[in-house]
């Protein structure tokens, strides 16, 4: 992982706006840090706190699947998965339940300031930037 950590709500910010708009990830990434930028941003979706039911977390999760990063191999399941293994949620033994884990793993990973974040609205704000720009670009090749 690199060693600018904790990871500043700019970097955050960027970082998911490129994997999840501009890379096209095939798959869930392989580097470390943009792992937990991309569960930490599921799991800004789910809250800071809370149980919830298999079906519940399901939801949330595909929610997160379908409005921040749609990844081409990736499903409820296992993002549901990572984030168990990651240690941002933990499961109930009969599958049933799962409950946030306080303070989590990305306590020390990530600036406090991260948590008032909605990934989706940092998308969307991200789609408007690339419009403004690709609408820039236009007029000035028409101009040119």
């Amino acid at each position: 992982m690199s060693t600018n950590l904790p990871i500043t709500k700019a970097t955050f910010t960027k970082r998911l706006s490129d994997l999840c708009l501009k890379s096209g990830l095939p798959e869930f990434p392989k580097n470390e840090t943009d792992q937990q930028i991309l569960l930490k941003s599921a799991m800004l979706m789910v809250g800071q706190s809370g149980s919830f039911t298999e079906k519940e977390i399901n939801a949330i999760l595909q929610n997160w699947i379908n409005n921040v990063c749609p990844i081409k191999t990736l499903d409820y399941a296992s993002l549901r998965r990572y984030l168990v293994d990651a240690g941002y949620l933990t499961r109930s033994k009969d599958g049933s339940s799962y409950e946030v884990v306080q303070p989590g793993p990305g306590a020390k990973l990530f600036e406090a300031d991260i948590d008032q974040l909605d990934p989706v609205e940092v998308i969307a704000a991200a789609r408007e930037e690339i419009a403004r720009r690709k609408r820039e670009y236009l007029e000035r090749s028409k101009g040119a």
